[in-house]
């Protein structure tokens, strides 16, 4: 599964946050992820979709995923919903748990980028 990516575009609703998190169970499973990888993945995963899902702002939201030898990068291209001026309580929340969880988070103006490193 090496050098693999892995793309899915899904509309922009907060109903399809479930099989994005069971796509990114699956290819956490596949690398070789423990259980509480896994676990993490998918809790980061559904926060980064909250942010990403603006009603009204695009039709579909782009999910890429990208294996790499030592590392797994995620890429969420909609419309990110952080603004930077007035971040909202939420928005921090959803930023402070993908930080915790990923070993790196990047929030641009249309995309959310993480990455969890392969043991």
């Amino acid at each position: 599964m090496l050098n693999d990516r892995i793309s899915v575009k899904i509309p922009n609703k907060t109903d399809y946050i479930s099989l994005v998190r069971l796509i990114s169970s699956a290819i956490g499973s596949r690398i070789g992820y423990n259980v509480d990888e896994i676990d993490d993945l998918k809790v980061a995963m559904g926060e980064a979709c909250i942010l990403s899902f603006v009603p009204d702002k695009a039709d579909e939201v782009e999910i890429s995923f990208e294996v790499l030898k030592d590392k797994l990068e995620i890429s969420i291209s909609g419309h990110n919903a952080i603004d930077p001026v007035e971040e909202t309580r939420e928005a921090k929340l959803s930023k402070m748990i993908i930080e915790s969880l990923m070993d790196e988070a990047y929030y641009l103006d249309e995309q959310i980028r993480i990455v969890k490193y392969i043991d």
